[in-house]
């Protein structure tokens, strides 16, 4: 009986080890989840550092072709004109004016005064809501 006690007591003892070490072995697989959790975010950092720097390097290369583009035109003489402030050629006479196209401004101008009146004959009819 006493042999079987030592090993109930055995048993009772491991049961009670391995329920309580779940959590513990529950806890290490969180910790190593979040060490690799944090060495993809270092490694994500890091690419996206290196295509900031292929980027920077991209356009200092532009800015440099560009330069090397633009230095025959400022080594090149400047001729500019002298400024002229009549006009070479005189400027026609004008001709009289057309009666038809004042007629038709005149038309043009009623058309718009009648319906700018119409417009706020109807604002003005409207009443507000008590």
């Amino acid at each position: 009986m006493s042999k079987l006690r030592s090993w109930g007591a055995v048993l009772g003892a491991a049961t009670g080890v391995l329920s309580a070490g779940e959590p513990v072995l529950a806890q290490a697989d969180l910790r190593l989840l979040r060490e690799q959790n944090q060495i993809l975010q270092q490694q994500d950092i890091a690419r996206q550092n290196a295509l900031a720097a292929q980027r920077e390097a991209a356009a200092a290369r532009g800015r440099y072709e560009a330069q090397q583009a633009l230095r025959p035109l400022d080594a090149a003489p400047r001729t500019t004109p002298e400024p002229q402030l009549r006009p070479s050629q005189p400027v026609p006479p004008r001709g009289p004016a057309d009666p038809g196209y004042s007629a038709l401004n005149e038309r043009l101008d009623r058309q718009v005064d009648e319906r700018l009146a119409e417009s706020n004959a109807r604002l003005r009819a409207i009443t507000p809501a008590r």
